[in-house]
């Protein structure tokens, strides 16, 4: 892969991750808990590690209500937008990205109550883009 398709890669890949910020940013101020707009953006199965957890998902059914329980969790907190900071999109190859960024999210007065950084991986499957292993990074 020489730099300029490393380039064009990461360029097709951080398109498509902002138009999933937008979609789950705007699902999620809106109070939502029905995760089906999200779905086309996971492969199934997904891993998902937090430092307390480690999941594999390996049904739509199972992804759909780990994203239902995000949403409704963001819902009790007030949640109004997120901001995603600091971003870097590297490309591993033709049809792979690591994508790493803090969410900043904010509650419904503005107030930020929560900052996560993220590292997704990203695979460029025969349906587009999706996120195939999220990992929540220690602090």
């Amino acid at each position: 892969m020489s730099r300029t398709d490393r380039s064009s890669v990461e360029e097709s890949a951080q398109q498509w991750f902002e138009r999933y910020a937008t979609t789950f940013i705007e699902l999620a101020g809106s109070g939502a808990t029905q995760a089906a707009s999200l779905l086309g953006y996971f492969a199934v199965p997904l891993t998902m590690t937090t430092s307390a957890a480690h999941l594999t998902l390996t049904t739509t059914e199972q992804l759909t209500a780990a994203l239902g329980q995000e949403l409704i969790a963001l819902r009790e907190a007030d949640y109004g937008s997120s901001q995603a900071l600091d971003q870097v999109v590297r490309a591993l190859n033709d049809r792979s990205v690591l994508i790493e960024v803090t969410w900043a999210r904010y509650n419904r007065s503005g107030s930020e109550f929560q900052r996560t950084r993220v590292l997704y991986l990203v695979a460029r499957t025969a349906d587009g883009w999706r996120i195939t292993a999220a990992s929540v990074l220690a602090p």
